[in-house]
């Protein structure tokens, strides 16, 4: 049975879930676990308006934990954190907040570790982030407490990429900003135009499942990449070419732990050689294990995510009608 879109959303969830117990730099006196680093929550989400007052857009702080990028929200009356998550197809929810109205479906998620438990779900009567209200959302629910304890951080769930649908988000990690604007059906901003921004790097978007894939190149090979702000980490496959396996200079292995009872091994290390756009860009940390459950559940073959490391090369534009993104590198980002 072909898993539906929102299933397809656990695949990578249980990815994120598993990135987050493999080792990462800390600061002193951290004791071991990731230091918490919070945007300032006393700005406030800033609308964008047209010459009318309507609101076509808005700038959101986006809060750290670790390396998750994350936005404030309301969800039937409940407050906190949501993962912004590229590699979700959709809204994903912890049940340790809404266990009480879930629903089980026999279908069961899957990840790098294997399969999960069977999926939960629900109907959200009312969402907020910033400017955006939504109403009758679907959502999957699934335990996220384990990173809610590593982090020290409420986690409501995931914002996946179906709530932004035909809208432009520009991703700004080293200014903790996320800007959400709507758009023309030829992929123009709805209201003023936007000062022309160069970038060094565009690239198109190949959408799959709500889920967006990129190509970029290691080694000489030509790979497809799943686009996930929501992965601490970059991953690429254990199953890849050997020159590019050879492009990655192997530090550590750990067990990799999922949403599931599953567990595996997976190499730690960092990526050389990767380009995309003809830029070469610095070495990133990288995780390499398999992916052939994740590319089985999808029908379609995954060569890695990129996530953390490579979202905090620069500024980084994703148009969904356009189907493109554009990149404006930071400065130490590129060889």
């Amino acid at each position: 049975m072909t898993p539906r879109p929102a299933i397809l959303s656990m695949i990578l969830l249980v990815t994120l879930s598993a990135l987050a117990l493999l080792p990462v730099k800390t600061s002193a006196g951290s004791g071991g676990r990731d230091p918490l680093i919070v945007g300032s929550v006393s700005i406030s989400c800033k609308p964008i308006s047209d010459h009318q007052g309507n609101v076509v857009g808005a700038t959101i702080p986006l809060k750290r934990a670790g390396r998750l990028l994350m936005l404030e929200g309301t969800i039937n009356s409940v407050s906190g954190n949501f993962i912004l998550d590229t590699g979700a197809s959709g809204l994903v929810l912890n049940k340790t907040y809404f266990r009480s109205s879930m629903t089980f479906d026999d279908e069961e998620g899957g990840g790098v570790t294997g399969s999960t438990d069977a999926v939960a779900r629900l109907v959200v009567k009312r969402l907020v982030v910033g400017e955006f209200i939504y109403a009758g959302v679907s959502a999957d629910v699934i335990s996220l407490g384990h990173l809610e304890n590593r982090r020290g951080v409420k986690i409501l769930g995931l914002f996946g990429m179906s709530l932004l649908r035909n809208m432009e988000m520009v991703i700004d990690v080293r200014d903790n900003e996320l800007q959400i604007f709507k758009l023309n059906k030829d992929g123009s901003h709805i209201g003023p135009p936007s000062p022309e921004v160069k970038y060094d790097i565009i690239q198109k978007i190949e959408e799959y499942r709500n889920v967006m894939f990129v190509k970029a190149v290691i080694g000489g090979k030509i790979l497809d990449f799943c686009l996930d702000t929501g992965a601490e980490s970059n991953v690429l496959s254990i199953d890849a070419n050997k020159k590019v396996l050879a492009a990655v200079t192997i530090t550590n292995r750990s067990g990799l732990s999922g949403a599931g009872e599953n567990r595996g091994e997976v190499l730690y290390g960092t990526l050389h050689d990767f380009s995309m756009g003809n830029r070469q860009l610095i070495p990133m940390e990288t995780i390499v294990c398999s992916l052939a459950d994740m590319s089985q559940k999808y029908g379609c073959s995954i060569d890695g995510m990129l996530g953390f490391d490579f979202f905090a090369k620069g500024r980084i534009c994703i148009n969904l009608i356009k189907k493109e993104m554009g990149i404006s590198l930071l400065t130490e980002a590129v060889k």
